[in-house]
C-alpha cells in the first residue's frame, strides 16, 4: 500500500505541474507530464486490480487514471480504466462519476475525425445530448449555435484585424473580403459538420486569418470552460469584445439535457486539437464581468416580453421590458452585448435582472424564458 501511494503522490505533483505549462502557454511540455503522470497513476491503479477491500481507494484511483488517459488522448485506455472500475464495487457516488466520465470517453470518439481530413482553415462541430440521434438533431437546437458560432468568428476576425468594436450595423467591406464561412459535410457521428473559414488569395501581411482565428477561438473556448475569466479577459485587453464573446459562448453552450456537449476539433501543426464545452449553459450575466456598485436593495428580477432595443447611443443602449402587467421597463445594456446577444431576443419572452445604477437601471443578466422550460 505504501508503494501505491508513493505512485499516486508522484503523479499528482506531475499533474499539478503539466496544469502549470498549459496555463503559461506550454501545451507540448504540459503534454510530456500528463502522460508521465498518466503512467504513474496506472500504475498505482494496477496495484489494487485484485483488492476489492481497498475500495473506494481502488476505484478513486481507476477514475484519476482514465482522467489523465483520456487528457493524453489516450481514449482507449481510459475506457478500459473505467471498465474495470465499475467491474468492483464502488461507492455510487464513485461509480456516477465514472459513468460521467464515460461519456467523456464516448464523446471524445465522437470528436474524433474518424479519417476525415481537416484543412488548416476548417474545424469540426460535433454536439451530444438527449435530443441528438445518429445524425440528426432537431434544428432548433443546432441552427442557432451554428449561427452563434459563426459570430463569434468573424468577431473573431474583426478583433485579430485590430478594428474597433462594431456596436451596430453590417460587417464591414474588409472584413467580407477577409473572411467567409461555411458548413460542410454533415457527418453521422453524434452530429457533426465541419465549419470552413475561408480567407482571401493574398492573406493579409504577416497573417493566415483563418488559422489565425481558429487559434483564437480555440483558446478562449478553453478558458471558458475553465471559467477562468480573469485570464479570459486580459486576453481579450477589450471589455466590449470580452463581454461579447462570454455572452455569445453561453449561448452556444450546453443547456445541460438536450445538448450535453458542444465540440469543436481542429488540425494543428502538432496533431489534432480537441475543446469541448460541456458546463451546463448559464445565464448571461453581464454584472459578473462589469461589477455594479448598487445601493442597498437587492437587484431585482422580472419575466416580460422585449420590445425595444435601441443602440444608438455610441457608449451604451436601452431595452424596453413589458411585464405581464402592462408595464414598462427601461434598462441600460452595457457595450458588446446589444446586437449579437439582446437584439435577437426582440419580441420574444425574456427575464432579465437588473441593478439600480443613479436613476436607472443596469441590465445584470438576460435570458429567453424559452430556456427554462428545456433544462
Amino acid at each position: 500500500m505504501n508503494e501505491i501511494a508513493r505512485l499516486h503522490r508522484e503523479a499528482m505533483t506531475l499533474a499539478d505541474k503539466a496544469g502549470v505549462e498549459r496555463r503559461n502557454g506550454h501545451p507540448d511540455r504540459s503534454l510530456e507530464l500528463t502522460r508521465k503522470a498518466f503512467e504513474l497513476e496506472r500504475d498505482a491503479a494496477q496495484g489494487t486490480e485484485d483488492r476489492a477491500e481497498l475500495e473506494p481507494t481502488r476505484s478513486v484511483l481507476h477514475r484519476s487514471a482514465a482522467s489523465l488517459a483520456l487528457e493524453c488522448g489516450e481514449s482507449r485506455e481510459a475506457e478500459r480504466l473505467i471498465a474495470r472500475a465499475l467491474a468492483g464495487n464502488p461507492p455510487e457516488e464513485i461509480a456516477e462519476e465514472l459513468r460521467d466520465l464515460l461519456e467523456d470517453v464516448y464523446f471524445q470518439r465522437h470528436l474524433s475525425l474518424r479519417g476525415i481530413t481537416l484543412q488548416p482553415d476548417e474545424f469540426q462541430i460535433s454536439l451530444e445530448g438527449q435530443a441528438v440521434g445518429f445524425g440528426i438533431v432537431p434544428t432548433s437546437f443546432f441552427f442557432p449555435r451554428v449561427h452563434d458560432i459563426e459570430t463569434v468568428v468573424y468577431r473573431t476576425a474583426e478583433r485579430k484585424m485590430g478594428l474597433k468594436f462594431r456596436e451596430r450595423g453590417a460587417r464591414s467591406k474588409e472584413v467580407a473580403e477577409a473572411i467567409q464561412t461555411y458548413v460542410t459535410g454533415l457527418r453521422a457521428a453524434s452530429f457533426a459538420v465541419t465549419f470552413r473559414i475561408a480567407g482571401p488569395q493574398r492573406s493579409l501581411p504577416g497573417m493566415d486569418l483563418p488559422r489565425v482565428v481558429i487559434d483564437d477561438l480555440f483558446d478562449c473556448f478553453e478558458l471558458f470552460e475553465a471559467r477562468d475569466l480573469q485570464k479570459l479577459e486580459e486576453h481579450f485587453q477589450d471589455e466590449s469584445y470580452f463581454r461579447n464573446f462570454v455572452g455569445l459562448t453561453e449561448k452556444i453552450a450546453p443547456d445541460g439535457k438536450n445538448i450535453s456537449r458542444v465540440g469543436f476539433t481542429a488540425t494543428t501543426p502538432q496533431g489534432e486539437r480537441r475543446v469541448a464545452l460541456s458546463r451546463k449553459r448559464e445565464r448571461i450575466w453581464v454584472g459578473a464581468i462589469e461589477p455594479v456598485r448598487a445601493e442597498p436593495d437587492q437587484p431585482f428580477e422580472l419575466s416580460g416580453v422585449l420590445l425595444e432595443a435601441d443602440a444608438k447611443s455610441s457608449s451604451r443602449g436601452v431595452i424596453q421590458v413589458v411585464d405581464d402587467a402592462g408595464k414598462s421597463h427601461r434598462f441600460v445594456v452595457p457595450r458588446g452585448i446589444m446586437s449579437d446577444i439582446v437584439k435577437p431576443m426582440f419580441e420574444e419572452r425574456v427575464t432579465v435582472t437588473a441593478q439600480r445604477k443613479g436613476r436607472g437601471f443596469l441590465l445584470e443578466s438576460i435570458h429567453p424564458v424559452d430556456d427554462e422550460s428545456i433544462e
